[in-house]
């Protein structure tokens, strides 16, 4: 028997409404996606660059099929644990709705980038561009894309401790953009992706609420 829409509407008004008598916001559910991202991108780039550096042989690492990889297990993985998020209390509120749009847009323009320039390594060749110095714009971009989400999440969710994330995420922007064609670019974006995506993610998850609707 299909779920009743009225009844899961009813459980979320009733919800905030507790909330709010209680004089509390509806936390942010979700922290499982930014688990999920910071660990698939922080690991790939890290493995890409000690493959770079020798340390270790495995001739795959880091080739665009090991991205394409990579890429893919984000997007399901995100799909497939990812989706419970939106049946937790809260999950519609205006916070919540805000913020998974944000990274959802961020998530989609990365991933639209990246296979752009992908798409785009011949015509860069021809017009005098290095390939990696465009590949080597994707962690300032997205950090910076990041700090964007971040602020306007902790706006929406009234939640001033995850401005500071917004602030280290674009100081890793720009130390992304200082090592562009060097390959600790990879080493910025690996713990960038640990600072800015798996410990927010770590702190939303043991907030969030664990019913679900």
């Amino acid at each position: 028997m299909p779920p009743d829409p009225h009844s899961d509407l009813a459980s979320e008004i009733a919800y905030v409404k507790t909330l709010a008598e209680e004089g509390r916001n509806a936390p942010l559910v979700g922290g499982v996606l930014y688990v999920i991202w910071g660990a698939v991108i922080g690991a790939a780039s890290m493995l890409t660059y000690l493959r770079i550096v020798d340390v270790i042989k495995i001739e795959f690492v880091g080739d665009l099929g090991f991205w394409i990889g990579a890429l893919a297990i984000g997007w399901a993985a995100s799909f497939l644990i990812g989706r419970r998020s939106g049946l937790k209390p809260g999950a519609f509120t205006i916070g919540n709705r805000t913020a998974t749009s944000a990274w959802f847009a961020v998530g989609v323009y990365i991933s639209i980038f990246w296979i752009a320039a992908v798409l785009f390594r011949g015509h860069f060749t021809l017009v005098g561009i290095d390939p990696k110095t465009i590949f080597g714009l994707i962690f300032p971009i997205t950090f910076g894309l990041y700090g964007i989400a971040f602020y306007a999440t902790a706006t929406a969710a009234r939640l001033d401790w995850m401005r500071g994330f917004a602030l280290a995420a674009w100081i890793f922007s720009l130390a992304a953009l200082y090592f562009i064609n060097d390959p600790r670019h990879l080493l910025v974006g690996a713990l960038g992706s640990l600072i800015c995506a798996v410990l927010p993610g770590l702190i939303l998850m043991r907030r969030e609420p664990s019913d679900i609707v």
